[in-house]
């Protein structure tokens, strides 16, 4: 059995039953424990030796029935939080604000979901099957080399895994359009869907509307012309795209933090010999335990080809 002592109290359970069994008047029984007369008093005719609740016997509620109830099927039914249950509720329900909906929800044992809820209403999704040619496309900033940044661009194929990279000095419209093109040629096979962020080097959907036009980018014109459907992630979700921060997380660990670069070209062969003995060498559990150029090999019939250090960087 649970006894329930207030934090503050200064009696404990030995000595509140002391007090109730002595024959001693309150006056000595307060000398002798020094305590106050009324505390005396209290567990001298007490009926029981633990403190009471301090909650209110008669809670001062100004919901109605109906709109408890109301409260507590959004919340079962759509397992809102009190946020977007008082967005929905605040012009059926007058003078609600999100503390009235936590008390609510917390009297009827609601303020956190019962596990039967959530399982009753769990639906297992599986992702959409996609056959290769579906491309994820990224940026990535590479370290400084004598106080001067260059940049990345990367791509990696979501079914087969295989993998293109190339470093430029800046990431404009125009390194993105000749990325693009250099990813078609590199690729055996068709493409048929490239994802990307929302960068300017891939759309115009990140220019602010003073500075939008109606020109076509010429990354989006290169997917026309090669009938690619490329789509973009919504804003601010990069783990949307989380093959291609994936294949970035990588380069970082093992290009980035392996090595110390005195000038880019250093950088791009170092980074294009890791990406040709990922592509040839690493056996990735997601390909059953095949490399990507096997995977492409058994699936195809088709080889790749290593990734060749190839044009003058200053073109870029």
């Amino acid at each position: 059995m649970q006894v329930k002592i207030h934090k503050n109290a200064k009696t404990t359970l030995a000595i509140r039953k002391e007090i109730k069994e002595s024959n001693e008047s309150i006056y000595s029984l307060v000398e002798r424990y020094n305590l106050n007369w009324n505390t005396v008093k209290r567990w001298k005719t007490a009926q029981s030796l633990e403190d009471k609740s301090s909650r209110p016997h008669k809670l001062n509620i100004s919901l109605s029935q109906a709109e408890e109830e109301l409260i507590c099927f959004e919340r079962k039914s759509f397992k809102k939080s009190i946020y977007d249950i008082y967005l929905s509720l605040e012009k059926r329900i007058p003078n609600l604000n999100p503390v009235k909906i936590y008390r609510c929800l917390k009297r009827h044992n609601l303020n956190s979901l019962p596990p039967e809820f959530v399982k009753a209403e769990k639906i297992i999704k599986k992702f959409r099957h996609y056959t290769i040619g579906y491309l994820h496309l990224d940026v990535l900033y590479a370290p400084k080399i004598n106080k001067k940044r260059s940049y990345i661009f990367a791509c990696i194929d979501r079914v087969s895994k295989i993998a293109y990279v190339e470093v430029v000095k800046n990431k404009t419209m125009t390194n993105g359009k000749k990325f693009l093109d250099a990813v078609l040629k590199y690729y055996p096979y068709k493409i048929n869907y490239i994802l990307t962020d929302n960068g300017q080097e891939f759309c115009y959907k990140a220019l602010p509307k003073s500075k939008r036009t109606k020109k076509e980018h010429l990354f989006v014109k290169v997917c026309r012309e090669n009938k690619i459907n490329h789509r973009t992630i919504k804003f601010r979700h990069p783990w949307t795209n989380g093959q291609i921060e994936r294949l970035n997380g990588k380069i970082k660990s093992n290009v980035f933090y392996k090595f110390e670069f005195h000038n880019i070209f250093q950088l791009e062969e170092k980074l294009i010999e890791y990406i040709n003995n990922y592509n040839f060498n690493i056996k990735l559990r997601g390909l059953k335990f095949q490399t990507p150029a096997e995977y492409i090999r058994n699936l195809k019939n088709i080889d790749i080809k290593p990734i060749i250090i190839d044009g003058d960087l200053n073109e870029r």
